[in-house]
C-alpha cells in the first residue's frame, strides 16, 4: 500500500513540475513578446504626439482658388527623424498603413541578417524590425525597392499583408504610406505573390525597361488578386516582403508603385 502512495505521489510530483514548466515557458513567451509590443508602442506614441504637417494633393494649378482647383488637404504624420536617429542610427524611413497595426519604423543595416532579428534601437528580439534591403539607396531613389518584415503570430510587423489575400481588403486598402526624412509618398498596391526565399527574389536593377515591364508583366500574372493600377516604364516600385507558410522557404510579396504625394 505504501509502495502504491508512492508511486501516486511521484506521478502528481512529475505532473506537478510538468505544469509548472509549461506555466513559466508561457510566460516567457508572453515576456518576450511583451517586450516587442512595448517598444513599438513607446516609439509611435513618440511620433504621434508630435505636431503633424500638411500635405497638399491635387490638379497641380496655380494662380487659382485652391477650393475650385481640386486640392484636398491630409493630415500626415510628422517624423522627426533627426531626432529618432540620435537614438536609432539606423532609420531611414516611417511605412504605416491606416487603422491597422502596420506603423513601423524602417530601418537599413550593411546587410540583410541583423535587424531580422533586432530591434531598431539593436535589442536582440525575434520580432526584429521593418527593414530596407542593404544594397537599396537609403534615401528609396531605386527602380525597384524591397521593405522586409516579419509575419508573427500577434499579427504585428508585416502580418497585416496576408489579408491583401483578400480582395475585399485590397480594395479597401490600396495605399500603404511611406515617409522619409525628404519626402511623403504613397505605395499605390497593384500585385502580391508567392515566391520562393532562395529562388525567386525580386529583382532590384533592370538592364532596360522592356526588362522591367517584363517583371512587372510576371507580377501581374502571379497576382493573388486583381488590380486597375497602371504601371508605365517610368514608374519605381516597391515590394513588401514577409513570410509565408504554403510551402517551405514561401514569402508573401505585396508590391505597389512608389508615388510622392
Amino acid at each position: 500500500m505504501k509502495k502504491r502512495n508512492i508511486v501516486l505521489w511521484c506521478i502528481l510530483a512529475v505532473c506537478l513540475l510538468a505544469v509548472i514548466f509549461f506555466a513559466v515557458a508561457i510566460l516567457r513567451e508572453l515576456y518576450i513578446d511583451g517586450q516587442s509590443k512595448t517598444f513599438y508602442s513607446d516609439i509611435i506614441a513618440e511620433t504621434e504626439t508630435r505636431p503633424r504637417q500638411p500635405a497638399r494633393t491635387g490638379d497641380g494649378s496655380t494662380g487659382v482658388d485652391e477650393e475650385q482647383a481640386g486640392y484636398t488637404y491630409e493630415w500626415l504624420p510628422y517624423v522627426d527623424f533627426d531626432e529618432l536617429n540620435k537614438t536609432y542610427p539606423g532609420i531611414v524611413g516611417w511605412i504605416r498603413l491606416d487603422d491597422t497595426l502596420l506603423n513601423y519604423p524602417v530601418m537599413q543595416y550593411t546587410d540583410n541578417d541583423f535587424f531580422i532579428s533586432h530591434l531598431p534601437d539593436g535589442t536582440p528580439h525575434r520580432s526584429g524590425s521593418v527593414f530596407l534591403d542593404h544594397r537599396n539607396e537609403s534615401d528609396f531613389s531605386d527602380k525597384s525597392i524591397l521593405i522586409y518584415g516579419h509575419q508573427t503570430r500577434d499579427q504585428d510587423m508585416f502580418s497585416i499583408l496576408k489579408n491583401y489575400r483578400d480582395r475585399n481588403f485590397y480594395e479597401s486598402n490600396p495605399v500603404i504610406h511611406l515617409h522619409t526624412p525628404d519626402k511623403d509618398y504613397m505605395i499605390v498596391i497593384f500585385a502580391g505573390h508567392l515566391a520562393h526565399s532562395q529562388r525567386d527574389h525580386p529583382p532590384l536593377h533592370f538592364e532596360n525597361d522592356e526588362a522591367f515591364m517584363d517583371y512587372i508583366r510576371y507580377l501581374e500574372g502571379a497576382s493573388l488578386f486583381r488590380s486597375n493600377v497602371s504601371v508605365s516604364a517610368q514608374d519605381r516600385i516597391v515590394s513588401l516582403c514577409t513570410c509565408a507558410y504554403d510551402f517551405d522557404e514561401a514569402r508573401l510579396i505585396i508590391t505597389g508603385i512608389l508615388l510622392e504625394y
